[in-house]
């Protein structure tokens, strides 16, 4: 089954989102470049599945623009990186990279005035269908973006589980399932089905009807990485039998 990655969904908050193109701002600057070596910037020797989610992250708060092999540092991450703490620039284009990811959207409608609490937060999100896990990482991920835009020292903000860069794995990819299991019911529309037949079963490829040119380059990448880890099942398996 091809990875869903909603980008509504952020996996990080946006403090440690700004923090992980950091690198790739000071070495770059506003130049483009190829998502391995976005990915290099941001700590991952390859482009691997690890990094792939990374990039997906911050793709989520339009931290970097364009698509394929033509990223670059957008102009909101450059005054929220550079420009000096509580000037209004920078404020707003926090503002305007918080609120990019639709579900923040729809949580700031929800409660307009003041931020709930994080118990509340968490029940709101179980009625759109979150499980109780994923709602707590949503409620923290989205009440540290905006303490972050309001100048409150972060106190939900959850930590990174990335601690060491490694190909797409068994673990890897159950990583993967738990997150499609995740996703909201009400993020999921219509999904395809494609069926074909093999001599040793079936494959099935399910994904979302509608995706951006940024999806699209996500799950292809993503299929790639996992038809890399299969072939190295047959070699594997081939030279066992031999």
């Amino acid at each position: 089954m091809a990875k869903i990655r909603s980008p509504n969904y952020p996996s990080m908050s946006l403090g440690p989102a700004l923090e992980a193109v950091r690198p790739a701002y000071e070495k770059e600057h506003r130049n483009k470049m190829a998502r391995s070596v976005l990915a290099k910037h941001m700590g991952y020797s390859s482009l691997n599945g690890r990094a792939l989610g990374k990039i997906g992250a911050v793709r989520a708060y339009g931290l970097i623009e364009g698509s394929g092999e033509e990223l670059r540092i957008s102009d909101d991450t450059v005054k929220a990186l550079m420009a000096p703490a509580g000037s209004s620039e920078r404020t707003e284009a926090l503002g305007r990279l918080a609120n990019r990811p639709q579900l923040f959207q729809e949580l700031t409608k929800e409660f307009p005035n003041t931020l709930p609490s994080l118990d509340n937060l968490k029940y709101a999100l179980i009625k759109r269908n979150f499980i109780p896990d994923a709602a707590e990482k949503a409620a923290k991920s989205y009440l540290a973006t905006m303490n972050l835009v309001g100048g409150i020292q972060d106190e939900y903000n959850p930590p990174d589980d990335e601690e060491e860069n490694s190909d797409m794995n068994e673990a890897q990819l159950a990583a993967d399932a738990k997150r499609l299991l995740d996703t909201p019911v009400h993020l999921i529309k219509k999904p395809v089905q494609e069926v074909f037949n093999l001599p040793e079963g079936t494959v099935t490829i399910t994904f979302p009807q509608r995706l951006s040119v940024e999806s699209y380059q996500d799950m292809e990448d993503q299929l790639e990485l996992l038809l890399r880890r299969v072939k190295r099942q047959i070699a594997k398996d081939d030279e066992a039998a031999n």
